[in-house]
């Protein structure tokens, strides 16, 4: 019994020791936040240095800085803020994803669409959060799920859009 505790304690220790090695062979700066920001279709930010990344999750909003501990996260639709180093704030809307903070210092935030929020029609999101809630009240259970999910995409568009992130 004591021999499994002992081997999985040094499984654990020797993977930990795996990580911080190989942060140090990539000759990374774990007092630098590295950005690596993108969706199917593009890549905003490639371990780009940045100063700050907030982040709309499951588990609300999530601040990242350098030195970060360690993380997880499941996007919700929302806005991710990129504080770059000159600090300039970028927005862009999320419809889902998923956070990363790694012990490197780097973050990955991979998103399933990406919208800079300067571009967002207000009316087209307007127009599909009044269809999305008309759907949630019609069809199978089905359907009234995916349009209930479409309806809370289409609001945080359009909340996005009128700057009440």
């Amino acid at each position: 019994m004591l021999s499994r505790s002992v081997s999985r304690l040094v499984s654990v220790a020797s993977r930990r020791g795996f990580a911080a090695a190989a942060a140090a062979e990539t000759k990374a700066n774990p007092d630098e936040l590295r950005l690596t920001f993108a969706s199917p279709d593009k890549a905003l930010y490639s371990s780009a240095v940045v100063k700050q990344v907030d982040v709309p999750t499951l588990a609300g909003m999530v601040g990242v800085l350098a030195n970060h501990v360690p993380t997880i996260g499941v996007l919700k639709p929302g806005v991710v803020q990129v504080t770059e180093n000159d600090g300039n704030a970028k927005k862009y809307f999320v419809s889902s994803g998923t956070l990363s903070m790694n012990i490197d210092g780097s973050c990955q935030v991979l998103a399933e669409e990406v919208l800079a929020v300067d571009e967002i029609d207000e009316s087209a999101a307007r127009s599909e959060l009044e269809a999305a809630q008309r759907a949630a009240n019609e069809g199978s259970d089905l359907a009234k799920a995916e349009a209930s999910i479409r309806a809370e995409v289409a609001e945080a568009l359009l909340k996005a859009a009128s700057g009440q992130v």
